[in-house]
């Protein structure tokens, strides 16, 4: 049985153990970090030079604002009259579209239309070798028909186990929406769905791209007043901040690359079978031509969705104010992982009570010491070419250069929210008891 240091060994200062929670060393840094990533390719070091660089381009950026906002707003101040017209001048830069026709913007159209190609070609390929009416042929063909089906063209689905609130369930949350969505230069929502996710997101979902906001409940209940203007600013900006993963071309393609990479995996097992093994051995066979334009989709993607999270930050900033935006970016570095590690816990079924009562009480459970650790751990954080968000260390430090001290709109009164939110709540909080106590006999 293994028992918590009292001092460091790296450094050999006193540590101040808090079970359940890893000791570390504040000092020399000793065992911030629970796992160590092994080494760093030479492609994931090219990687981080260019996240680091676009993070410095943002911040010479964010500097260049803030000075020509000292030295003109004695000037403002003076002339009301300019200093309105330059208020709307700065609004409407910032609410437009952060798209640039680049090279690679360029390039990943065209390769999500070759992908999108590759259905019909497939399933044309599959009905010719049918007819053939040979083993070989039928083997083939059904193959080819089954690709064919797995590339088809997606839209974005409603969120798994989400609860959908129209406008006339929740005309309070919709009036703070379309506040928000004025401010930030998107588009009127047109549904809301509640979800048991510690996160929250946006989409174009659906056929007909109607345009979704998802509020994790458990999110949302952790966050302050302020900081939940924040967040639903920085999830309305991704319908204008120039995001190709939210494109019907680009994005329905790169889904269906990544369903078939999902599909065409090496799984055999001893066991399984010969008829099995060969099945697995075809679609390994498959895979190495999907893994290989998955990543190269990414790379595309890989620089506008990182500055589509800055800009998001920055309308966040614009929208809630720095310190609410700096706040909740703290958080999903902080307690977001605990919290979802409790609401996957053995402790959401075995429960009878307020489910997100003692989501509240784990969470302000966990020790500052903890917190301070989580932060140091995510600044020592590897990147990787699929994460479509900045290192959070970054965005934070991004966020604090940002000249919006004071928030453009102001947190309304939460209560009409809350109460329009109690019942959609209640149904995410049985759905997630009953999925955990599901898994309790698997």
């Amino acid at each position: 049985m293994s028992t918590c240091p009292s001092i460091c060994p790296e450094c050999d200062q006193p540590l101040k153990p808090e079970p359940p929670y890893p000791a570390w060393c504040p000092e020399c840094g000793w065992n911030v970090v629970r796992d160590p990533a092994p080494s760093k390719p030479r492609f994931a070091r090219l990687q981080a030079k260019l996240v680091h660089g676009l993070h410095a381009e943002l911040l010479a950026d964010a500097t260049r604002t803030e000075l020509l906002a000292d030295a003109t707003r004695a000037e403002l101040v003076a002339d009301a009259t300019r200093a309105e017209l330059v208020a709307d001048a700065t609004r409407a830069a910032s609410q437009a579209p952060a798209r640039r026709a680049g090279p690679a913007r360029i390039a990943s159209y065209v390769l999500a239309c070759l992908v999108h190609l590759l259905a019909p070609a497939l399933l044309i390929t599959g009905a010719y070798l049918l007819t053939r009416l040979t083993v070989a042929g039928i083997l083939f063909g059904l193959v080819a028909l089954d690709l064919a089906w797995l590339l088809r063209p997606r839209p974005a689905p409603f969120p798994r186990g989400g609860q959908a609130l129209t406008r006339a369930d929740a005309p309070s949350l919709y009036a703070l929406l379309d506040r928000i969505g004025t401010e930030v230069g998107a588009p009127p929502t047109d549904l809301v769905a509640i979800s048991g996710d510690v996160n929250a997101s946006f989409r174009a979902y659906g056929w007909r791209r109607r345009r979704l906001v998802e509020i994790g409940y458990p999110l949302w209940l952790l966050l302050g007043p302020q900081e939940r203007v924040s967040l639903l600013a920085h999830e309305m900006a991704h319908s204008s901040n120039g995001d190709g993963r939210q494109g019907l071309v680009v994005g329905s393609a790169l889904h269906s690359l990544l369903e078939l990479r999902r599909v065409a995996r090496f799984n055999w097992q001893p066991g399984d079978g010969v008829s099995q093994l060969l099945a697995d051995c075809a679609l390994a066979v498959v895979g190495v031509p999907v893994r290989g334009l998955v990543l190269v989709m990414e790379l595309l993607l890989y620089r506008s969705s990182q500055r589509a999270e800055y800009r998001a930050d920055e309308l966040a900033a614009r929208v809630g104010g720095v310190a609410a935006t700096v706040e909740l970016l703290d958080g999903f570095t902080t307690w977001v992982v605990p919290a979802a590690r409790f609401l996957t816990s053995g402790a959401v079924a075995a429960g009878t009570g307020d489910l997100w009562a003692a989501l509240r009480a784990q969470v302000a459970a966990v020790p500052a010491s903890e917190l301070e650790r989580r932060r140091r751990a995510g600044r020592l954080a590897d990147l990787r070419v699929d994460s479509t968000h900045p290192p959070t260390h970054l965005r934070i430090e991004h966020a604090e250069r940002l000249p919006y001290a004071r928030p453009g709109v102001p947190a309304p009164d939460m209560e009409p929210i809350e109460r329009e939110l109690a019942a959609a709540a209640a149904r995410v909080a049985h759905d997630l008891r009953e999925t955990a106590q599901a898994a309790l006999y698997h």
